[in-house]
């Protein structure tokens, strides 16, 4: 999977220490021209859904499980690969130097109606639900929310809505694909 670009979310990172990685898929899924992404109700921030890989977990086991958690749809079969990302940060449980962030993107559709959300008790604190927006106005909502150590994920997911929103409007006017890979420091 092609790697979009990595996130250094800290100036002073010791990669010379220990390290602990945690490994994601996440899914972008689009119903007319919106996504479906998950709002924060506490920090009013809009992300993908998806989370971590339990072990030996397909890349289509992980995104249905996900998906249906945190957004109460199903999804097909049908998955394509979009990108990865990496992130770098400080362990923010103080045991590790390195925090590492691995997270693989796939375009999903959905199948079914809604079901009952099963959110995690951090989920159900953030106010965790689903909510269908424009790409361009999920960005401008995230965009409008101040930097949070308690939501990372904001700056790597307004990029990967900055990628998207970008992918179509070039294949809107015949222009080539520009998702080339970056390095992004912060």
């Amino acid at each position: 999977m092609k790697q979009l670009f990595t996130i250094y979310r800290h100036k002073d990172l010791n990669f010379q220490g220990t390290l602990i990685a945690r490994r994601a898929r996440r899914a972008i899924i689009f119903k007319d021209d919106c996504l479906l992404l998950v709002k924060s109700e506490k920090y009013g921030e809009l992300k993908f859904p998806g989370g971590g890989i339990d072990p030996d977990e397909t890349p289509f086991q992980t995104l249905s499980r996900e998906v249906m958690e945190e957004t109460g749809y199903g999804i097909t079969q049908t998955i394509v690969p979009f990108g990865s990302t990496v992130e770098f940060g400080k362990d923010f449980l103080g045991e590790y130097d390195i925090f590492k962030q691995e997270s693989e993107y796939y375009l999903c559709e959905l199948h079914g109606e809604p079901q009952a959300l099963s959110l995690d008790d951090y989920e159900i604190d953030y106010g965790y639900h689903p909510v269908f927006a424009l790409p361009q106005m999920a960005i401008a909502n995230n965009e409008a929310i101040p930097a949070n150590e308690k939501i990372p994920w904001k700056e790597r997911d307004t990029l990967i809505l900055k990628l998207l929103q970008a992918t179509i409007c070039n294949s809107q006017t015949g222009e080539p694909d520009q998702n080339e890979t970056k390095d992004r420091n912060s």
